[in-house]
């Protein structure tokens, strides 16, 4: 069975390498390292490797077992790949009862099927993961390249070497095969078109050259990169609104332009077009987030204790709009009264009351929700709500609330975990004491 030669093969890479699975560790990602491992390592080095790494080294391993060897039937393998997450696949169209997990450090556990309950999680995209032919598997392998040097907190320091070759690579493979470019690829590569980019940007800023800032800021390659990458994911073959990170890509794209337009470019553009130029970016921003862009991802999944990286995510969106929301009443010195952008908020707030479905949402993110809209006037507050798209029973039951904006009862409701028994009718249950935990 094929299983078992995948086992065997995973137990052997393991068997070579120290300690246990491990994350968020430089330049460990590849099979390149594996083979350095073996070449140089000692008993007393550290050979690690993380999930990319020992997935590719096991695939790897069982294509040469397969070209070589005569274990024909291990040329099935192939690599899939989530936004956080990679295994192997050896049904041909990619089905779960084909998943072979072998970034377990658990022998017991290695080379199993990927837990049935684990496909209502964001990791394992909810079973709409793209499934990689050997080709594409080498643009995942570029795509996961890591420049950084250091990863210190604000201090953190990238190779420009390593970004050249990797944007070099992903842009040859984008120009002649763009087939193998899915949503995560095709946002690498954008990320790096917008740091060049907003080199450009800032030269001609400092330049005062203002023909040279307008041309940059109209060229935003970067943009129709992440616009491509949202019209991928939302394909049948990738199941339909089942990627996250193409949302919240274009969202952090757009409101780091907005935000260079309002700080850096305003003087040289004037401060009424920068404004104007920036409200735009901003309204863009909001509506990937909404229910007609990054809202609907959430509402495919329930939250679990596997998807931290989705939470961090989501904390940083949260945030960074509740702070522009600041930012623009800082600006009218009055309570806001235009409900466009709020409409989004609400709507993606929506979708993490689907994520949190069963459980209580966590309450500093009700303590962020409740200050934005206080930034609100109360009809503000009421029209946003009358015309968001909200799909939620706890939202629904919320939408009373935000006229008079009542916080205690709008966190009890939050904070209260929505359970719904066989008849589809819903009931209460408290959020536990002490403080929230990402596995609660």
């Amino acid at each position: 069975m094929i299983q078992g030669k995948v086992k065997l093969v995973a137990d052997a890479v393991w068997s070579k390498l120290t300690g246990v699975f491990v994350n968020d560790v430089l330049h460990v990602q590849h099979v390149y390292i594996f083979t350095q491992h073996l070449k140089y390592g000692t008993k007393s080095s550290k050979r690690q490797l993380d999930c990319g790494g020992v997935v590719t080294t096991v695939l790897a391993a069982c294509q040469l077992l397969a070209l070589q060897y005569g274990h024909t039937d291990l040329a099935a393998c192939k690599f899939q790949v989530s936004e956080d997450h990679c295994w192997l696949n050896c049904d041909p169209g990619g089905g779960r009862e084909g998943t072979i997990e072998v970034t377990t450090d658990s022998a017991v556990k290695r080379a199993l099927p990927v837990d049935a309950a684990a496909w209502q999680g964001w990791l394992y995209s909810g079973g709409h993961a793209p499934l990689c032919s050997h080709q594409m598997t080498i643009t995942a392998m570029i795509t996961s390249m890591n420049p950084s040097i250091t990863t210190r907190q604000n201090t953190g320091e990238d190779s420009a070497q390593v970004q050249r070759a990797q944007r070099h690579l992903l842009r040859m493979i984008h120009s002649n095969y763009p087939d193998l470019m899915y949503p995560a690829a095709l946002g690498c590569l954008a990320d790096l078109e917008e740091r060049q980019v907003q080199d450009a940007l800032e030269a001609a800023v400092e330049g005062d050259d203002k023909a040279k800032l307008e041309q940059h800021l109209q060229a935003n390659q970067a943009q129709s990169l992440f616009e491509r990458a949202i019209q991928i994911s939302t394909q049948p073959g990738l199941g339909g609104h089942h990627q996250w990170y193409p949302y919240s890509y274009m969202f952090g794209h757009l409101m780091r332009r907005a935000e260079f337009l309002v700080k850096e470019a305003a003087q040289l553009l004037g401060q009424d077009v920068a404004l104007q130029q920036a409200d735009v970016a901003i309204q863009s921003a909001m509506q990937s987030i909404g229910s007609r862009g990054g809202a609907v991802v959430l509402q495919h999944y329930r939250f679990m204790s596997t998807d931290e990286q989705l939470y961090k995510d989501l904390e940083g969106v949260l945030e960074q709009s509740c702070d522009m929301f600041r930012w623009r009443h800082q600006q009218v010195k009055q309570p806001i009264t235009h409900t466009n952008q709020l409409t989004s908020l609400l709507e993606f707030w929506d979708g993490i009351c689907h994520l949190y479905t069963g459980k209580a949402k966590p309450s500093h993110w009700i303590g962020h929700l409740l200050k934005t809209l206080k930034l609100f006037t109360a009809e503000a507050r009421i029209h946003a709500a009358s015309t968001a798209e909200i799909r939620s029973a706890v939202m629904t039951k919320a939408n009373p609330l935000w006229a008079e904006l009542k916080a205690a009862r709008i966190k009890a409701l939050f904070e209260t975990a929505d359970l719904a028994d066989a008849n589809g009718n819903s009931s209460k249950r408290k959020k536990r004491s002490g403080t929230y935990r990402l596995d609660s």
